[in-house]
């Protein structure tokens, strides 16, 4: 038996080997996920026949979506699996902030949040994240109680996390290498999501403290721009590509109006004449 047959034997056999795992893996997960969402009462999308299932609905007051995402490697040269859920949030602030973990941390630096603010509080990894327009608006809106449900959330094992406001609202997601295919296993992680969102929403008459708060000028709101060269990302965030679009487009809109404004402030101010009074001479 020659050596490059037996090569070709031990390639072939970890190529179907890592095929047989793959697909058992992704069968178990859409049969889990279905059982989930049956249960429940979501959306469920089994996609193609090696494709990712995806759950989408609504439990109690919040929409949420998991699904499977492709996530790029610091490098470039490789990409991840991940298992996402999403909560969308009922609140927004006054200004755009984002709070991560993880490979996260990353894709958070890109984004137009200059300003950067470190929680004093204990726990608190150097490696997490907090940016923001205005570090007053970000201090003022992470309690105590807040931070130590971020702290919770970044402790689960082989997670990433991100918290963030955008114009409108704000999003709470979880990425794990996990396919998380036990029924119960998904439920007790969106159960733990959904209560920390809970906690994330403002509370009646918060947002009008926060706003004052803000050094933005009166009427600001929270707008993230991101760069068009991080959302052709496989992975931009991965808020959905249909809502980054509309995040996008929010901001094109905003920038528009506020364009629009100073343009009729222009041309309604009166200039003032150059000409010389012809009456006086003489």
């Amino acid at each position: 038996m020659s050596l490059s047959f037996i090569i070709w034997l031990l390639i072939s056999t970890f190529l179907v080997g890592f095929w047989v795992w793959t697909s058992y893996v992704l069968f178990n997960q859409k049969r889990g996920w279905k059982i989930y969402a049956t249960k429940r009462k979501l959306r469920y999308e089994g996609n193609g026949l090696y494709e990712s299932p995806t759950v989408t609905g609504a439990l109690g007051e919040y929409k949420i979506l998991a699904f499977t995402s492709d996530h790029s490697e610091y490098d470039a040269r490789s990409q991840r699996r991940l298992t996402s859920i999403e909560i969308s949030l009922n609140s927004s602030l006054p200004v755009g902030m984002a709070v991560a973990s993880g490979g996260m941390v990353q894709i958070i630096q890109t984004l137009k949040l200059y300003q950067e603010h470190k929680p004093d509080i204990k726990g608190w990894d150097d490696s997490y994240i907090v940016r923001t327009k205005d570090k007053g608006i970000a201090a003022a809106y992470l309690t105590e109680k807040r931070l130590k449900t971020i702290l919770e959330l970044m402790d689960i094992p082989k997670a990433w996390i991100v918290l963030i406001f955008y114009e409108g609202g704000g999003l709470l997601r979880l990425d794990t290498p996990l396919p998380l295919s036990n029924p119960a296993v998904l439920d007790k992680m969106v159960k733990r999501l959904l209560a920390a969102a809970e906690v994330f929403d403002l509370e009646a008459g918060e947002l009008s403290i926060l706003q004052k708060k803000s050094k933005e000028h009166k009427g600001a709101s929270a707008r993230l721009e991101v760069d068009d060269e991080v959302l052709d990302e496989p992975l931009a965030l991965e808020l959905e590509e249909d809502e980054v679009e509309e995040l996008v487009v929010a901001l094109e809109e905003g920038n528009d109006d506020k364009d629009a404004k100073n343009t009729k402030s222009k041309k309604s101010t009166p200039k003032k004449s150059t000409k010389t009074d012809s009456g006086k001479k003489g």
